[in-house]
């Protein structure tokens, strides 16, 4: 019983005596790596079995992991994939690294109906319509400029349009984001998706996603 007394008061004292910097990082490891915020509206029920024609935005390696995942875990809800589908899914997922450099700044998807990827019609040196090595760069047309300093991590958001194919209507919207360095994208994409599709087809205050 005294060795066990001892032993705690040791272990009392060597916290007290930690310093307030590593007293804060043993903290912070017991909590989550990362928080990521979820939300979504339903405009209409989708029915608890209805197929699904899942389709992503666009060919990057980030968006078809997202789709991968998702029909994984939209199959696990009882949603078949099917191209005739009476509900067509569109996903797209982005990462922009440093976005402390466009705070405050209108974001491209604000822009013009013509399409983000039309904004540069000359095309920049770096061989594309709109490119991130353009976005900050004044000196080749960038959209987003001056640059700032950063303040940000990497924001990666993951976002879902579900419309009826008959009506062209949406049925659900939905998206999930989280601004961290602390988890990488592949470890982002596999907790991010499953907890926003576990709400699929219903509204979703804003919710925080606990990443690890």
């Amino acid at each position: 019983m005294k060795l066990s007394a001892l032993a705690a008061t040791a272990m009392a004292l060597m916290t007290w005596a930690m310093p307030a910097s590593a007293q804060q990082t043993a903290a912070q490891d017991d909590g989550p790596a990362a928080i990521a915020i979820a939300s979504a509206i339903s405009y209409r029920q989708i029915p608890a079995d209805a197929a699904l024609d899942i389709l992503p935005a666009d060919d990057t390696d980030l968006v078809n992991d997202a789709l991968e995942l998702s029909v994984q875990a939209l199959s696990q809800r009882g949603h078949p994939r099917s191209s005739d589908a009476g509900y067509v899914v569109n996903i797209n997922a982005v990462l922009v690294r440093g976005v402390g450099q466009d705070a405050g700044l209108m974001r491209l998807e604000e822009g013009s109906k013509r399409g983000d990827q039309y904004t540069n019609a000359d095309k920049s040196p770096y061989g594309e319509p709109l490119t991130a090595g353009n976005l900050f760069n004044s000196e080749d047309g960038a959209v987003l400029s001056p640059a700032r300093p950063q303040t940000g991590g990497h924001l990666m958001r993951i976002s879902y349009e579900v419309y009826d194919r008959k009506s062209g209507l949406y049925v659900w919207r939905g998206q999930i984001e989280r601004d961290s360095i602390e988890v990488g994208p592949d470890a982002s994409l596999q907790q991010m998706i499953p907890a926003l599709l576990q709400h699929f087809g219903t509204s979703l205050p804003q919710t925080e996603v606990p990443l690890n």
